[in-house]
């Protein structure tokens, strides 16, 4: 190991050491300004890939988590509504097999957040190239993982207080405080990533969002437009 760790340095003796995933969050979190997004996208760690194996992770934990949350509240649910079934089916069993299932579908939660995620990127990178920025896809990739993993973790560590009765008031306003920032630190980072100005990183943002929704907006109002008569008769025959 230390042999390889040497030839690698050898071979690269110019090459920086590693980032980090941690300290790359904290700089990010705590100096949020544009001089710290272009400090970490030089870096040649700075690649999609190293993103999205924070995505991923990110999204088994909040996966796993949110599973078990609504299976503990689900199961509290039923013993109160129904007390005999504990006499069937025993808590410890129940709560094997919430364990496992949760387990099983963590990976599946963090492989939907990194297909998200991509996607997500993959779009504002175009509408940032349409706007001409001069980025590239994996330092936009690398920066907004490095906003959205440290957040989706936070959130996911706060679902289980929002179970809790009257805590949710509590959350609530740390999520939206914590959204308007995350928000900054994108916008943040798009402005380092492509070199432009406000303006032009708050349209690669919310241009994607804008354009999708009203196309899902037009898809809607075209279904209903066709299904009307249909569902009129529906709903003239169950009358």
């Amino acid at each position: 190991m230390n042999d390889q760790s040497t030839k690698s340095k050898m071979e690269d003796p110019d090459r920086p050491p590693p980032q980090g995933a941690l300290p790359v969050w904290s700089r990010v979190y705590s100096k949020p300004s544009e001089d710290t997004f272009q400090a970490i996208i030089d870096h040649p760690d700075a690649l999609a890939k190293n993103a999205y194996i924070w995505v991923f992770l990110a999204g088994m934990l909040s996966g796993l988590i949110s599973s078990l949350t609504q299976f503990v509240v689900g199961v509290a649910g039923l013993h109160q509504v129904a007390p005999e079934l504990g006499e069937i089916m025993p808590t410890g069993f129940l709560g094997g097999m919430g364990l496992v299932s949760a387990i099983c579908g963590a990976p599946l939660a963090g492989l939907a957040s990194v297909v998200g995620f991509a996607i997500s990127t993959a779009i504002i990178h175009w509408a940032a190239r349409f706007f001409g920025g001069q980025g590239s896809f994996d330092q936009l990739a690398y920066s907004m993982g490095a906003v959205v993993a440290p957040f989706s973790i936070v959130s996911a560590l706060l679902v289980p207080f929002n179970a809790i009765p009257f805590l949710v008031y509590c959350t609530i306003p740390i999520l939206l405080i914590g959204v308007v920032y995350v928000i900054y630190l994108e916008m943040a980072a798009i402005k380092a990533v492509y070199r432009f100005g406000w303006f032009e990183s708050a349209g690669a943002l919310f241009l994607p969002t804008i354009l999708i929704t009203c196309i899902c907006a037009l898809v809607v109002l075209g279904l209903m437009r066709v299904m009307g008569p249909s569902i009129n008769e529906v709903f003239q025959q169950i009358q």
